[in-house]
């Protein structure tokens, strides 16, 4: 499992995915639950680079979280749309700011009125709402057997299997060349 613990024993999270939506749905792996405490979330927050200095973060608030997580991670696995679309706007509604757009870009930013957990997490809702439209389909879990991470396959003909070749992959590999050239009775 891609998770490892730093020396204070709280959890050091999944290697970034390069989505906000996936790094925070790869905040549960399999039955292990990586927030598992409202410091965690503040810890994960900085780990992801959303914000330098978090806001405290009630157990209200970690609950709301980890519900928008599971509910997220199980719709962008399945190309929900419509799901991802309800969880996006009943978040939205609930986040003190307004959206922007970017002159140069057009590109949507969320500007929030307050600095609090459920503003931080807008670009993850936003992105897991870019995933759902221009991604449908592509947003897997990791073949290997003990890891659970989500990924985006950008594979040309959809074949990718695993969230690292590095990792879960060169692993898978080794294993089945192990597998075939063993000799033995």
């Amino acid at each position: 499992m891609p998770v490892r613990q730093t020396m204070t024993g709280l959890p050091r999270f999944a290697p970034p995915a390069g989505r906000p939506a996936l790094d925070l749905c790869n905040t549960r792996l399999g039955d292990r639950d990586l927030l598992a405490s409202p410091a965690d979330l503040e810890i994960w927050f900085v780990a992801t680079g959303m914000t330098d200095h978090p806001p405290r973060v009630s157990r209200r608030e970690l609950d709301a979280a980890r519900a928008l997580r599971d509910g997220l991670r199980e719709a962008l696995l399945v190309a929900d749309g419509p799901r991802v679309a309800a969880l996006a706007e009943g978040w939205l509604g609930d986040a003190p700011g307004r959206l922007r757009v970017e002159p140069a870009t057009l590109q949507p930013r969320f500007a929030p009125v307050a600095r609090t957990s459920c503003c931080l997490l807008v670009d993850a809702v936003l992105d897991a709402v870019d995933l759902a439209r221009e991604a449908p389909g592509r947003v897997r879990e990791c073949a290997a057997p003990r890891c659970a991470v989500v990924y985006l396959d950008t594979s040309r003909n959809r074949s990718r299997r695993w969230c690292s070749m590095e990792r879960c992959g060169a692993r898978a590999k080794a294993s089945a060349y192990y597998r075939r050239h063993r000799t033995g009775p």
